[in-house]
């Protein structure tokens, strides 16, 4: 009878749930609600073109030049209608982008007169500390051949392919690439190559955009099952300096014409054409690879030129402003390559990331391409950098609160012996010591000098310029042997 009673007991707690040892009845524990799978990070493509002009592409309202692909990369992203580069050649724009630090802060200032030492700290190695597979393919330009601390592969970089000098670039039929840190013969034959390589191919078997592109597809390949930093830096479609003057070509070095060959244009015209062209169709391989790898859609693609449009003055002198001329590649403001006026630094500049950045939208933020480093930073997943001169475009690419306040931008360039300041509507452009003051809100060409109406504006931005510039002296290139 006890046992009866003790199993009725039993079974009737039981009934009502959990029971402590005092016998007070206990909930259920609640459901947690099922996590948050982590989103991976974003693989990031810095597509970089070289010497490309803002007006030179369709969706800036080029109509003789066909650009479908970037075109459509526009479409699918955003318009960065306020990007500038960080310097108006080559060497210290790529500089700024790498290091995320203006003229006056970064090592070089100009082409070839410094190199990165390991003491700074590249794009390359933030991502690759977060775990990306980071990769090289084209014009490095921030090396001395004499200093392997400054190569792409000590500088952050698992892959490198191309040309670590600038003066190598120019050669389009090249005798020979590197290859992480080995020479890669290709076949080209060039007589009596200057440094580097330089010259002009007599015997040409291998074109360099067609090697660097087939090297780009195999490493994205090889890493598509993990996060990615690709920098693509095209040579395309920078002149051969040093195989232009007398040549038909004009130093636009291209296997084909096509699809310009029937345009009633000069070679050199048609060439340069034919380049931008081909720049547009290693975009789209590049595109149609992700796609057909499944990893479109995390991937951001960021698309810049390094420059403003090429400054030449005849069609094949290998000198300096006909060909900007030739497809209004400045888009109408003052300038070209190597100046500081508005013509030399505004760029082209788009951002596409599926589910991300809205489609077909435009952002006004004024920016360069240290903002560009910062960007890629935050998308990543990584800290805000300190120590850097740009701030992150993020939340305007992605529609998610307000960019931070940049009021200053500011550019030293030694070879022209100019400097420029940037605030607010004002810009100051300065040729040695010479000043000209300019309203770009209202006069965008830069084409009235208000300094002597303004002198309290020439006495702020003199000020700003003279406190950014902190550029050390730089090391005497050594002589080729």
């Amino acid at each position: 009878m006890a046992r009866h009673f003790l199993l009725t007991v039993l079974f009737a707690a039981m009934s009502l749930g959990p029971v402590d040892i005092c016998g007070a009845q206990q909930r259920p524990p609640a459901r947690r609600a099922p996590a948050r799978p982590v989103e991976p990070p974003p693989n990031i493509v810095i597509f970089l073109a070289d010497d490309l002009g803002i007006g030179e592409i369709g969706a800036w309202g080029q109509t003789e030049l066909l650009t479908p692909h970037i075109d459509r990369l526009a479409r699918e992203g955003m318009k960065l209608a306020e990007m500038r580069s960080s310097a108006a050649v080559c060497g210290p724009a790529r500089c700024s982008l790498m290091t995320a630090l203006h003229n006056g802060h970064c090592r070089l200032d100009d082409n070839d007169n410094d190199y990165l030492r390991t003491a700074d700290l590249t794009l390359a190695e933030r991502l690759k500390a977060k775990g990306y597979a980071t990769g090289l393919f084209g014009k490095w330009g921030l090396s001395w051949d004499s200093q392997p601390e400054s190569w792409p592969n000590a500088q952050g970089f698992d892959a490198f392919f191309g040309f670590r000098d600038q003066r190598h670039a120019h050669n389009y039929f090249p005798e020979y690439l590197l290859s992480n840190r080995d020479s890669v013969k290709t076949g080209n034959v060039v007589p009596n190559p200057g440094r580097m390589g330089t010259g002009r191919a007599t015997v040409r078997t291998a074109y360099a955009p067609d090697l660097i592109g087939e090297r780009a597809f195999q490493w994205v390949r090889a890493n598509a099952k993990k996060p990615f930093f690709l920098y693509w830096a095209t040579t395309l479609p920078h002149i051969n300096n040093e195989g232009a003057r007398g040549q038909d070509d004009g130093g636009f070095e291209v296997t084909s014409l096509d699809p310009y060959a029937d345009r009633p244009w000069p070679t050199a015209k048609k060439s340069y054409a034919a380049q931008v062209w081909r720049l547009d169709q290693d975009l789209g391989h590049l595109r149609a690879l992700l796609d057909s790898l499944g990893i479109a859609k995390r991937t951001l693609i960021i698309f810049l030129s390094d420059n403003g449009a090429t400054m030449l003055r005849g069609a094949n002198d290998g000198a300096t402003n006909q060909i900007g001329r030739w497809f209004n590649g400045t888009l109408g403001y003052r300038g070209y390559k190597g100046d500081l006026y508005e013509g030399g630094l505004r760029v082209p500049g788009i951002a596409a990331w599926p589910g991300k950045i809205r489609p077909g939208s435009t952002s006004a933020v004024r920016a360069d391409f240290t903002d560009v480093h910062a960007t890629i930073v935050e998308a990543a997943g990584l800290k805000a950098p300190t120590g850097i001169d740009g701030r992150s475009l993020l939340p305007a690419l992605v529609g998610k609160g307000a960019v931070k306040t940049r009021d200053v931008f500011v550019w030293f360039s030694p070879d022209r012996n100019q400097s420029a300041v940037l605030f607010g509507g004002w810009k100051g452009v300065w040729m040695r010591d010479t000043m000209r003051l300019f309203n770009v809100t209202a006069d965008p060409g830069e084409t009235k000098d208000l300094s002597p109406l303004q002198p309290e504006v020439v006495l702020r931005l003199t000020a700003i310029r003279d406190s950014a510039d902190r550029r050390p002296a730089h090391p005497a290139l050594p002589r080729a042997p």
